[in-house]
């Protein structure tokens, strides 16, 4: 009994090590598989959940350290304050170079109210194939629609989604 009790265990712990990561290819219409999020307190949240709800999704992903994310995010706020009920904002930020507390403590002081997310682990960074910050990615209907050029503002994000 103990035996069979081991192997199962052990059979269990390879498909969990072996499950795959999701991958978003990097042209538009590519198709967006669900992946799960991670909000400040830990709690998981699935994409599908946040983003199959008919509304076009702005992602961005984001670092608390980084120059053109300080100057880019007070306009996705702006954004987000007008088009929240007709866009879906997403703001995730890395874990590269910083830490939870730092990046708790940035969204705090900026009055962000937009939906935070943190990449522990730095799935989102390796899924969506990030090569810098801040990266901001439409997708609509589970596919990418467009990759915008940085840096964003108020303007062309309204140009670009706010229609």
């Amino acid at each position: 009994m103990k035996k069979i009790v081991f192997l199962i265990s052990m059979v269990a712990l390879f498909l969990i090590g072996c499950e795959k990561e999701f991958y978003v290819d990097q042209n538009p219409g590519a198709k967006v598989s669900a992946f799960n999020l991670e909000d400040f307190d830990g709690k998981k949240v699935s994409s599908k959940k946040l983003m199959d709800n008919g509304k076009k999704t702005l992602f961005v992903v984001a670092a608390e350290w980084c120059p053109h994310c300080k100057v880019e995010l007070p306009e996705v706020q702006k954004f987000y304050d007008k088009y929240k009920d007709k866009v879906n904002v997403i703001v995730v930020f890395t874990n590269s170079n910083t830490d939870l507390g730092k990046t708790k403590d940035y969204v705090k002081t900026n009055e962000y109210t937009f939906p935070v997310f943190y990449d522990k682990d730095g799935s989102i960074l390796r899924g969506f194939a990030v090569q810098g910050f801040p990266y901001n990615v439409v997708i609509s209907n589970n596919k990418v629609e467009k990759f915008l050029e940085v840096p964003v503002d108020f303007d062309s994000l309204v140009q670009d989604l706010g229609k």
